[in-house]
Parts: structure tokens; C-alpha cells; sequence
């Protein structure tokens, strides 16, 4: 399984690491997992429905360092394309807050599909 980040995954972070201590390191960690353990072993992953043909996902991350569970962590939403090896593109990766209504990440996941 190789692993690929959006690239705006940037702005992202540039979001979170205002008000979150470890965005980055919480995702880098997920992403060994997941090389791992793959789509089937990793915990707290469900499709994403509503996206057609895309292959959506979305998963739980644990925030590293910081005083809380998996309830209040990172939501990274990926799309999985299988060709001559399984890909996986992180979309989207945001934290309840930082976008008000869940409307507002489905349109950021579309526009980043396109």
C-alpha cells in the first residue's frame, strides 16, 4: 500500500497547528499504521458514502500529546484507488471545530477529488 497526501493537505495543518500541539506527528502515525495493518485491521475506518464511484473513507486519528481520546481526535478522510498496486490519497485530515457543519467537508473532499 503506498500513501500519498493531497497536496493541500498543507493548508490543513497551517488550520489545525493553530489551536492543536501535534496535528502532524498524530497523522504520520496513523499513516504506519495503516501501511500495516492495511483497510481491513485498522481501527475506526467506515466509507464515506455519497462520493459515486470514489472510493471514500473515513477514519479516527489519536492525537499525540494531547489530554484526550479518540472521540475528540483527528477525522482523516482518504480515498483508496486500486490500479497495478493499492494507493491511498489522503484528501482531507481536520478536527471537529474547524469546520463548522459537516457540509463544509463534504465540499472540501469533492473539490479535492475533481
Amino acid at each position: 500500500m503506498k500513501i500519498v497526501r493531497h497536496l493541500e493537505i498543507e493548508k490543513d495543518f497551517k488550520k489545525l497547528k493553530k489551536h492543536f500541539k501535534t496535528p502532524i506527528e498524530s497523522l504520520e502515525s496513523w499513516e504506519r499504521l495503516f501501511e500495516i495493518k492495511g483497510l481491513e485491521e485498522t481501527p475506526a475506518i467506515d466509507r464515506y458514502p455519497g462520493f459515486g464511484t470514489h472510493e471514500i473513507y473515513k477514519a479516527r486519528v489519536v492525537p499525540l500529546r494531547e489530554n484526550c481520546g479518540k472521540s475528540k481526535g483527528y477525522r482523516v478522510i482518504f480515498e483508496l484507488i486500486k490500479e497495478s498496486e493499492e494507493v491511498c490519497i489522503i484528501t482531507c485530515f481536520s478536527r471537529h471545530g474547524i469546520y463548522k457543519k459537516e457540509q463544509e467537508l463534504i465540499n472540501i473532499i469533492k473539490e479535492r477529488i475533481e
